[in-house]
């Protein structure tokens, strides 16, 4: 405490205040020059207080709490390519502010609510901190226990690694620390990525290979498969279906004349809908359709049997698949993609109904090929492309 006596204050009292808690630690700078630096302080506190003629003593407090922690402005680092091809970096910056900063008094701890903007720099932060009372505040250096006095508002703070903020109470009783974090979205959400992989480890269904021979050597043009059955074409435009892994075909049912199939371009995908229930889409070309690609789909259940529908586009349809020579399809995070040689890809989130393009959603940038080329999806809900030609492969993955 301070010790008032014929209203003045007793410096030697203030300085051993002093000396009695800076053992605690290691200071930054010299140690005289921290003492000067406090005693000066009060001496300031106390002429300020005489100039404005104030009889009134002079109050300490113990309270060591942060109350407020506010970041300010930040700088962003974003790559990007330029027209020819070259991976450049640029800064952007932004105001901070209004991301909310947490303070749980209990553990002692201050964080982010929302994680800061993807390429957010924040080896170069500056904050405003606020305490009760005017405790000081000191921040810990990263690499050791020293000290050093921390200007709210305008000192740049290294937050690659938590800090530790350490308030002492203006009445020279103990201090607090805070366990100061920042976190930073690593990759945006809903940001679709391809990244080289190695084309031995495409995921391959050698049960398809086997349902492949046997519908060849009927002289059928194997399509693909649910789990209920398989499907097939036949020479003469006709869709077969087999319920023994390809040993037997039949004609499967149509809800339309078998003249509005595709017949070119095939395509097909299927996945689970329920336990009981695969939805299989089937894409090509047909004569009939000049502009658009040709659609049919089939609920293929366990315990009835199911139809292919003819799915009609629409004139007022914008958001159709165009007509290609080529395309894949897969099945991937409850989205249906098309793969073009048009060097574009298409995306259905209505099963088929309607596709469009994204800026989200492309081909590698260094993937060439326009037909040959397979997609296949992993247990591990990745998206992988193939190019056999080029005995590449690549893995796709969707931030969440």
């Amino acid at each position: 405490m301070v010790i008032l006596k014929n209203n003045k204050v007793k410096m030697a009292v203030i300085c051993r205040n002093v000396r009695k808690f800076a053992p605690k630690f290691e200071f930054a700078y010299p140690m005289k020059r921290i003492l000067q630096t406090f005693c000066g302080l009060f001496v300031l506190s106390l002429a300020l207080t005489s100039c404005l003629g104030s009889d009134d003593d002079t109050t300490t407090y113990d309270d060591m709490v942060i109350k407020t922690f506010k970041l300010g402005t930040l700088n962003r680092y974003l790559h990007t390519k330029t027209k020819d091809g070259r991976d450049s970096v640029y800064k952007v910056s932004y105001s901070a502010s209004t991301y909310k900063m947490n303070i749980d008094q209990i553990n002692d701890t201050i964080y982010n609510a929302d994680s800061l903007a993807i390429g957010t720099d924040i080896a170069h932060v500056i904050c405003t901190v606020t305490t009760k009372n005017n405790g000081a505040i000191f921040l810990k250096s990263m690499t050791s226990d020293s000290l050093s006095y921390f200007n709210s508002g305008s000192d740049s703070v290294d937050f690659t690694k938590p800090r530790i903020f350490r308030v002492f109470s203006t009445d020279g009783s103990g201090y607090r620390d805070y366990k100061v974090s920042l976190t930073v979205r690593q990759m945006k959400k809903d940001v679709f990525m391809w990244t080289t992989a190695d084309i031995s480890e495409f995921p391959e269904d050698h049960t398809h290979d086997n349902i492949r021979k046997a519908a060849e050597a009927a002289g059928l043009t194997y399509l693909g498969c649910t789990y209920v059955e398989a499907y097939a074409m036949s020479p003469d435009g006709y869709l077969m279906e087999s319920e023994d892994l390809g040993e037997t075909w039949k004609k499967d049912r149509l809800d339309s004349d078998h003249a509005l199939l595709p017949t070119t371009s095939l395509a097909f995908v299927s996945w689970e809908l329920d336990i009981l229930t695969d939805y299989a889409l089937l894409v090509g070309q047909n004569p009939a359709r000049s502009s658009a690609m040709t659609l049919w789909r089939k609920l293929a259940d366990y315990d009835m049997e199911g139809q292919w529908v003819y799915m009609p586009w629409a004139e007022d349809n914008r958001y159709y698949l165009p007509r290609m020579d080529y395309v894949a399809l897969a099945y991937f995070k409850d989205m249906v993609f098309a793969f073009g040689s048009d060097r574009n890809v298409y995306v259905s989130r209505d099963q088929g109904i309607t596709w469009k393009t994204s800026s989200n959603y492309s081909y590698p940038t260094d993937f060439n090929a326009t037909t040959g080329y397979q997609v296949a999806v992993s247990d591990d809900d990745t998206l992988w492309l193939k190019d056999p030609a080029s005995g590449k492969a690549w893995q796709g993955i969707l931030s969440e």
